[in-house]
């Protein structure tokens, strides 16, 4: 990581701040009310610490940049532009025109990254969605595949993405809109003031947002 950054052009005073809180990392174990012996951290952040995810992002744009530019991966056109992933923290989305061929390395980026940071992806649980009519070219492709391949829909952020475009509104609106609707009907018969359904409103929508 400390290399990553250095690469990047962050280096003085701030280098200095994050190596102090970085280098020879421990955590400790709370268990019935009892703080266990520490242990060393060989590798991630701090889970909670504010800095992480902006260390973790800067780590990972350097695989994403490797895909972006890897020829072997073809990604979708875009008006004039090419689209192979989408990040958001660590969750990644990739679009492969030439999945059959591209999957293979792929993984070879992904492994080879992984051998430096210590990222990993676990394949049980990425999944693929296959934009094909041909059966037997996704019969084929399936079968080259290490990931759960989903049928109906993929879910990204919080969204559902169908095939076709003209369903995302029953996929998420219409479940939207029925949660809504059950959320007002509970809120309506409980016994407190305006001021106490307000409050609820808040805190169920910082859990809607957080869910997300």
């Amino acid at each position: 990581m400390i290399k990553t950054l250095q690469k990047v052009g962050i280096e003085g005073t701030f280098l200095n701040i994050i190596k102090a809180i970085y280098d020879k990392r421990t955590a400790n174990i709370v268990l019935n009310g009892e703080k266990l012996k520490a242990f060393p951290l060989r590798s991630g952040t701090r889970q909670g610490c504010p800095l992480s995810p902006l260390l973790f992002n800067i780590v990972l744009e350097f695989l994403a940049t490797t895909i972006r530019e890897e020829k072997e991966i073809r990604g979708i056109q875009i008006g004039k532009e090419e689209v192979k992933l989408s990040l958001f923290a660590d969750d990644m989305i990739l679009y492969i025109e030439n999945p059959k061929d591209a999957t293979r390395k792929l993984l070879e980026l992904i492994n080879e990254f992984g051998k430096v940071a210590g990222y990993k992806i676990n394949a049980q649980k990425s999944l693929a969605f296959l934009y094909t009519n041909d059966e037997k070219s996704e019969s084929e492709i399936k079968k080259t595949l290490p990931f759960t391949i989903a049928t109906k829909r993929i879910k990204y952020l919080g969204i559902n993405r169908p095939k076709e475009t003209k369903d995302l509104y029953a996929e998420n609106y219409k479940t939207l809109m029925k949660t809504i609707k059950d959320d007002t009907n509970r809120w309506r018969d409980i016994p407190c003031s305006w001021i106490g359904r307000n409050n609820l409103k808040i805190i169920k929508g910082a859990y809607v947002h957080r869910k997300i």
